[in-house]
């Protein structure tokens, strides 16, 4: 009798422990931290990859890694394909830093100055004429003779400023300072005007460069031009009165 209450007793207890064990809730898979997630180096994948991460993360976190993205895309690495793979963690340390040496400019956007400046050299282009030597004794004296173009809609009334030249040849650009230079009659829309200025060409490459010009680039780089109606345009600057 005493052997048989001994196995009722622990037929109890098992069937005790499974129905702890049945009550007992489900062990959750563990928790992975979202900031250890890599970033895909195709921005087209970032919605669906990593959606929902960004939930997980505090809010100010989210807004953090969202103009680290904004910042890659906007940035030379983007352009050229060679996105930085690199985890969340570390984008947020990364912007962080950004940001502490860039307050006013969070996502490295371009300056709208520069871009206006590329407008602005596009309407007013300058070219090349033919090189004539100069009334100087000195070989290395020549008279250089620029044709300024002009594609807006006031006549240009002078310049004053600095021309610089690129070519292959050159290492580095060759400027040219242009002292203030009235034209007469003003250059009018679609119309060109010639400056002439007087230079010393010492290094051989520009002179190569100046009789070759089919790979040559010459831009206003800084000064001013004064169109008919006094406005004022500013190379190196945004558009003034």
């Amino acid at each position: 009798m005493m052997e048989l209450h001994q196995r009722f007793s622990k037929v109890l207890l098992l069937t005790g422990a499974l129905a702890m064990l049945a009550l007992a809730p489900a062990c959750s898979p563990p928790q992975i931290d979202p900031s250890k997630k890599t970033i895909p180096t195709d921005s087209d994948q970032w919605q669906k990859e990593l959606g929902p991460t960004l939930e997980q993360l505090p809010e100010s976190d989210q807004q953090l890694l969202s103009r680290y993205m904004l910042r890659m895309k906007l940035s030379e690495a983007y352009e050229s394909g060679a996105m930085p793979r690199t985890t969340i963690r570390q984008a947020l340390i990364q912007q962080r830093e950004y940001e502490r040496l860039h307050p006013n400019n969070p996502t490295g956007q371009k300056s709208p100055i520069a871009t206006n400046q590329h407008a602005i050299t596009a309407k007013y282009p300058v070219a090349l004429l033919p090189v004539k030597s100069s009334d100087s004794d000195s070989l290395n004296q020549v008279k250089l003779q620029f044709m300024l173009s002009n594609h807006g809609d006031i006549a240009i009334q002078s310049f004053k400023g600095t021309l610089t030249m690129q070519d292959i040849h050159l290492k580095q650009g060759k400027s040219f300072s242009v002292p203030l230079t009235d034209f007469d009659p003003p250059i009018k829309p679609e119309q060109s005007g010639k400056i002439i200025i007087e230079s010393s060409i010492e290094d051989i490459n520009v002179m190569r460069a100046i009789r070759n010009t089919k790979d040559m680039t010459i831009e206003i780089t800084e000064g001013t031009l004064v169109l008919e109606d006094g406005q004022k345009i500013k190379f190196g600057e945004s558009l003034v009165r």
